[in-house]
């Protein structure tokens, strides 16, 4: 399968975030501003995040990826504005855990440090090497929602950290169909709905592109 056919099934198997009109709003405002200071991440974080985010859509001759079409922006506002504050210090927890562990994983000892690849080594480790390990991190991870002075120990790191990979893939895939050019020259964009057809084939409806935000 070639990258935009990929592309255009993002969001198929992977559930996305539901956006009010308020935050389609903001997402589009963010594709253009360059010059803003990041509210929810440092600038160290939001590097990182944003190298990441890269990884999970990058760009190529044909498609926009995250960068271009700056969706670390939205992701930072999109938390600061519509995470409530226990789930905003949850993710902070989160991305701390996700730091350490990818400091231990790669053998580094500060941020300024960690490349592309070592990110990219985290993904791969946290979306296939240990896929059959994600139910179990859920329920760590819920666990210490409920007990947050839980021991923080190896299982909690990890459950932690998956917990904000997991949610910045999601803010990734969210942002990405829902930004305006993708949904119109990429997914399927349909601005005034027509009739409902139940049990078409996506091939026969769209050929197979999943349908914008």
């Amino acid at each position: 399968m070639n990258r935009r056919k990929a592309l255009k099934n993002l969001g198929l198997s992977l559930g996305t975030i539901t956006l009010s009109p308020a935050v389609l709003s903001l997402l589009q405002s963010c594709k253009n501003d360059l010059g803003w200071n990041p509210i929810f991440f440092n600038s160290n974080q939001v590097n990182i995040v944003s190298e990441i985010t890269d990884i999970i859509i990058p760009s190529d001759e044909d498609i926009p990826g995250s960068k271009d079409l700056n969706l670390i922006k939205f992701i930072d506002l999109y938390i600061y504005n519509v995470s409530n504050k226990n789930e905003q210090v949850l993710l902070k927890k989160s991305l701390d855990s996700f730091l350490e562990d990818c400091l231990v994983k790669s053998g580094k000892i500060n941020l300024k440090n960690i490349e592309r690849n070592d990110l990219e080594s985290s993904l791969v480790y946290f979306f296939k090497t240990k896929i059959d390990s994600h139910n179990k991190w859920r329920e760590v991870y819920n666990k210490f929602k409920r007990d947050s002075d839980s021991e923080n120990n190896n299982l909690i790191i990890e459950a932690l950290s998956f917990n904000f990979i997991n949610t910045i893939r999601q803010l990734t895939i969210t942002a990405f169909k829902g930004s305006e050019y993708i949904g119109k020259n990429v997914l399927i964009y349909r601005p005034i709905p027509g009739e409902q057809k139940g049990c078409v084939d996506l091939e026969e409806a769209t050929g197979g592109r999943a349908w914008s935000i």
